[in-house]
């Protein structure tokens, strides 16, 4: 299942140039997650699922915080994310700059990632989300340094699926 939000407009101050930090541009956002809606859709509960109310917000605070890039604007609300939301399977964020001043007329300037999190246990091949960084769930899950060394060795991985990694932990 894909939540998305689209077209969220803001005018912010990222950009190179001085002008772009005084005078600022307008923006337009989309964001685009993917994930499991089925516990949602038995609970109809919105703890269970990807709150787009709280996906913008996190837009609206990295879109506050001024960049040079916007490269770096893309990351910062990846991170925001992966930070909130532990059910991600897949991210997707485009950020238009309308109008940007390259000197002639353009339409806008766009950055878009695409984030995969979705993939096999290294243990017991099942479902996995693993964020392979420090805003992954499995940092959560106490194991012992020597413990995570041995997983790094056998699986190439310490980021297990949850059953696995609870074996594990200490």
């Amino acid at each position: 299942m894909w939540i998305s939000l689209e077209n969220m407009t803001f005018h912010a101050f990222h950009g190179v140039y001085e002008g772009e930090q005084v005078v600022g541009n307008a923006y337009r956002l989309d964001v685009y997650v993917q994930t499991s809606g089925q516990t949602a859709a038995a609970t109809d509960a919105v703890e269970h699922t990807i709150n787009y109310e709280t996906v913008y917000q996190i837009c609206h605070r990295e879109m506050d915080h001024p960049r040079k890039l916007l490269e770096t604007v893309v990351y910062a609300i990846a991170a925001g994310m992966k930070h909130q939301f532990n059910t991600m399977q897949a991210l997707r964020i485009r950020l238009c700059k309308l109008s940007p001043p390259v000197g002639g007329q353009v339409g806008q300037a766009v950055v878009e990632e695409t984030f995969q999190f979705a993939n096999a246990c290294p243990k017991c091949k099942g479902p996995n989300v693993c964020y392979a960084d420090s805003n992954c769930w499995c940092k959560e899950v106490h194991v012992l340094p020597a413990t995570l060394e041995t997983l790094r060795r056998q699986f190439g991985s310490t980021c297990l699926c949850a059953a696995c990694l609870k074996l594990y932990a200490g």
